[in-house]
């Protein structure tokens, strides 16, 4: 029986859909002005230091604000003490380079393309973000110094400066968030998960009482369906948690997301209030309920019969009943877990350098290619042209490079409005109509202070937002924050205003124009890429596996992982996509988003079920529990396989081929309904498990026959 289908609709044209979008990316939400206030007072202060103390090169300080973590204290004290140590690093490595190479031109040019290749890769590759972002940003500043060696002396102090500056932003940084944590100490993860299920449990209950969704709950579930789960993904990648609390989490954050989508749609239509509905609404309120008490409790909720059956009246009620009745499952496979799966599951990645593939996967030589391309043809136009005051576009290609937002409009659209809003209307609006009636730091500090806010703002949206914050601060900062003085000049705001602009585009040009990936193509070759990595996990898992096949496990667990991290991304930038397949290309965000919660947690619950395989004995292998289990699994590797096959060729404009997808809970059926007493309390556990799993998969491939990717009704 076909899947009934749920759609969301959009609006086909960009300029139709951009200025609602804005209107609710920028609207207040709860925590909002927290985040922001904590941002604003960090970059202030900051900037008020530097001004006080006369430190040239103060943006990269003020900067930290953005940057610095800020998931958990201990992160943010981690993320604080690693950038200290990188920025003592990249204030070292410059001058030492620079003694060796900087004095003849050829060698200067070779010497400032091999760092900048080196600030790319490693930007790339750690696996500490704190670090990788402490050294891009030290380098490239004190690279600007070199450029013209001489006197070594005064490129020496503006070294040192350079590293004082970003210390003094760090420290301050770090600061705020202690007075913070003491003062209004939470986890930002489970509030923003609490919030969002609040939302949605005011709204069951609404209909449980036969009531529509209030104004204040309707407008809630709309701005949380805007702002979306991309901050909270953020926070779990930046944090230090074990990997298996870390997937946990991650899966909680997808299902509450897709969620809030739900709610969303279904607070905005007409309801009729029959006495079932209102009944699967009360319920579900309290089960809404007890899940929110035990993520703020660390408990674990009762389990519940997952839901995999949409009723074709009420779709939206439907999915978001399935999408909370998965989530009981994500704390009760804690309890499946046994210890001696810390080998596959634990933190053996935490101290590597570089990321597992730095080595050998062709896209990060692509993107260290790309940018240094970038960088350096803006290092020539400024050398060339003797305009050392663009300079600063060799730092805007490293800053923009941090972003992983998703595909080319996104990115066009977000750089060059953050770089003319920070650089031409701010930066240079207070030069020419602000800083000249200024005579004292008060007044500095309250445009400061203005600005940044503004950018703070920007910088709190969702993910397909929150860059152009960034852009916007680092545009304002380099102008007015990189030397102790107020310009007199405007020649000095205009060039650096040109430098931010001139490394946007260069950017722009080398990653978006000589290499085109529209957004939502990406977005399926990923998932595409995920479904196949899933077969060949849950085929690549025997029992009793050795040492090394533990470590590839590992290995492609963290790629999964990974690719949905890139999938996400890669979704959130659709929107800005153009084109008369606009809508075409909604449609299939809609459904891959909504595959891919399901995909999570079969990926969660996944993992009980390989470690008991990995660490099984003779015995089990031999068992009753194998044979159902070992038929399913090669069952679910052939569907993702297909499943994949049939939704790449849509994505290759080919028709899909008709596919039979028997259902995998078949493999549970009346063949081994008589082994039941023969399997411990365990191997039963871990089938009701397996049961569940085969269920989500049922529903992934019956969507995906009955649901062309790419159709809009």
């Amino acid at each position: 029986m076909a899947t009934p289908s749920v759609l969301f609709h959009h609006a086909e044209r960009f300029t139709e859909w951009f200025p609602d979008f804005l209107r609710k990316e920028l609207a207040p939400y709860p925590g909002r002005g927290a985040v922001v206030a904590r941002m604003v007072i960090a970059a202030t202060l900051s900037a008020v230091l530097i001004v006080t103390f006369r430190i040239p090169g103060g943006a990269v300080g003020a900067l930290c604000a953005f940057i610095l973590s800020r998931e958990s204290l201990l992160s943010t004290a981690k993320s604080a003490a690693y950038l200290v140590l990188a920025f003592l690093i990249g204030g070292l490595f410059i001058p030492i380079g620079a003694r060796f190479f900087a004095s003849i031109p050829i060698t200067h040019f070779l010497w400032e393309a091999a760092s900048l290749f080196m600030v790319f890769f490693l930007l790339r590759t750690l696996t500490n973000y704190a670090v990788a972002v402490g050294l891009s940003l030290v380098a490239t500043n004190i690279l600007s110094i070199w450029y013209l060696p001489g006197p070594a002396e005064r490129n020496v102090e503006l070294t040192l400066w350079q590293v004082a500056a970003a210390l003094i932003g760090a420290l301050v940084t770090l600061a705020v968030e202690v007075v913070f944590h003491a003062i209004y100490g939470r986890d930002e993860v489970t509030s923003g998960i609490d919030l969002r299920l609040l939302q949605i449990e005011n709204l069951m209950t609404g209909f449980a009482a036969g009531r529509p969704a209030s104004s204040e709950t309707a407008h809630m579930l709309a701005q949380y369906a805007v702002v979306g789960m991309g901050a909270q993904r953020r926070r779990i990648a930046l944090a230090g948690d074990e990997p298996l609390h870390r997937a946990r989490m991650s899966t909680l954050v997808a299902l509450t997301g897709r969620s809030i989508d739900f709610a969303a749609a279904l607070s905005s239509i007409s309801i009729d209030f029959t006495p079932s509905l209102q009944q699967r609404a009360a319920r579900l309120a309290e089960h809404i309920a007890e899940v929110r008490h035990c993520l703020l409790k660390s408990e674990v909720p009762h389990p519940q019969e997952p839901i995999m059956e949409m009723d074709a009246a009420t779709p939206l009620l439907s999915e978001v009943e399935t999408m909370i009745s998965l989530m009981p499952s994500i704390f009760i496979s804690q309890n499946a877990m046994d210890p001696r799966f810390a080998i596959p599951e634990g933190p053996s990645s935490s101290s590597r350098i570089f990321v597992e593939d730095a080595f050998t996967n062709p896209e990060h030589l692509r993107f260290v290619l790309s940018g240094t391309l970038a960088a350096m043809i803006c290092y020539v136009l400024y050398v060339s042209l003797a305009w050392p005051g663009i300079s600063t576009s060799v730092t805007t290609c490293v800053l923009t490079s941090l972003s992983n937002v998703g595909a080319s409009r996104q990115k066009q659209v977000l750089r060059v409005a953050g770089a003319a809003l920070g650089g031409f209307v701010f930066g240079l609006g207070s030069q020419m109509f602000v800083l000249p009636n200024i005579d004292s730091i008060t007044g500095f500090t309250v445009l400061f202070a203005a600005v940044t806010a503004f950018a703070a703002w920007i910088a709190s949206s969702s993910s397909r937002l929150s860059y152009a914050g960034l852009q916007i601060a680092l545009a304002f900062y380099l102008i007015n924050l990189s030397e102790f003085s107020i310009q007199t000049s405007l020649t000095v705001a205009r060039d650096r205003a040109i430098g931010v602009l001139l490394g946007v585009s260069m950017m722009w040009l080398v990653f978006e124009r000589f290499y085109p990936r529209p957004a939502a193509d990406e977005m399926v070759r990923v998932f595409v890429r995920n479904l196949r990595l899933m077969a060949d996990l849950i085929v690549s898992s025997p029992w009793g596996a050795d040492s090394a096949t533990i470590v590839r496990i590992r290995r492609m667990r963290d790629q999964i992982y990974n690719n949905f991290g890139e999938v996400n991304a890669q979704a959130d930038a659709v929107p800005f996509e153009t084109g008369p397949g606009r809508a075409g290309h909604m449609a299939a965000r809609d459904r891959i988003r909504r595959w891919q919660a399901a995909l999570r947690t079969f990926y969660l619950l996944e993992a009980p079920l390989i470690q008991f395989r990995v660490y099984g004995t003779p015995d089990q292998q031999a068992g009753a529990y194998a044979q159902i289990e070992d038929a399913f699994r090669d069952q679910c590797a052939q569907s993702f396989r297909k499943i994949a096959d049939r939704i790449e060729h849509q994505l290759n404009q080919r028709p899909p081929e008709a596919i039979a997808f028997p259902s995998l809970l078949s493999a549970f059926d009346a063949p081994h309904t008589g082994t039941q007493a023969l399997l411990t309390e365990r191997e039963q556990a871990l089938l009701r498990m397996s049961r569940t799993i085969a269920s989500l998969a049922d529903r992934l491939q019956r969507e995906a026959v009955s649901e062309p990717l790419y159709a809009t009704e």
